[in-house]
């Protein structure tokens, strides 16, 4: 049952928001800026004030700065008020497992948003295998780093074509 709250809220909250993302206007992001949306479905205390959210909006700007976007990330936890822009990405992260001993994976519901055109990209895994010893927070930050390069993959030929002709 443990493993299937978190499935069966993420899938009704896809629902709710596609339900949603029909009726809203959205408007144009501030120049320069990618905003990302950020909801955790994780439940409790995760045993640090050092969350989810705030290792994936590190592992998104450290990717963001090393292909060297053109748009800086800002990324803002997802909340009732937010504003919906006619570009942007959304992420909704499920907690970190082990499935396989010795490996941990990073999952999450994606959506980008480009010119007010849906791109769903479904749920984007990785995972980082960690060596005996490693220090749980390296090893946190490790998968989620893992995470926003699958991301970055999946977004960047999309929202950065140019950046392909220039590698």
């Amino acid at each position: 049952m443990k493993t299937l709250l978190p499935f069966l809220l993420a899938t009704l909250l896809g629902f709710a928001e596609t339900a949603r993302a029909k009726d809203v206007t959205r408007i144009p992001a501030p120049e320069g800026v990618l905003p990302v949306n950020i909801t955790e479905m994780t439940v409790g205390n995760t045993g640090s004030a050092y969350t989810d959210f705030d290792r994936l909006d590190l592992a998104l700007q450290a990717v963001a700065k090393e292909r060297k976007w053109p748009r800086k990330i800002v990324a803002e936890r997802f909340a009732a008020g937010t504003d919906d822009y006619l570009t942007e990405l959304r992420i909704s992260l499920q907690r970190v497992r082990q499935e396989i001993p010795g490996e941990y994976l990073y999952r999450a519901w994606t959506t980008l948003w480009i010119d007010g055109k849906e791109h769903k990209l479904d749920v984007i895994s990785a995972s980082y295998s960690y060596r005996m010893g490693e220090n749980m927070d390296d090893v946190l930050d490790k998968v989620f780093r893992a995470g926003a390069k699958a991301t970055a993959n999946k977004i960047e030929p999309l929202l950065f074509p140019d950046l392909k002709d220039k590698k």
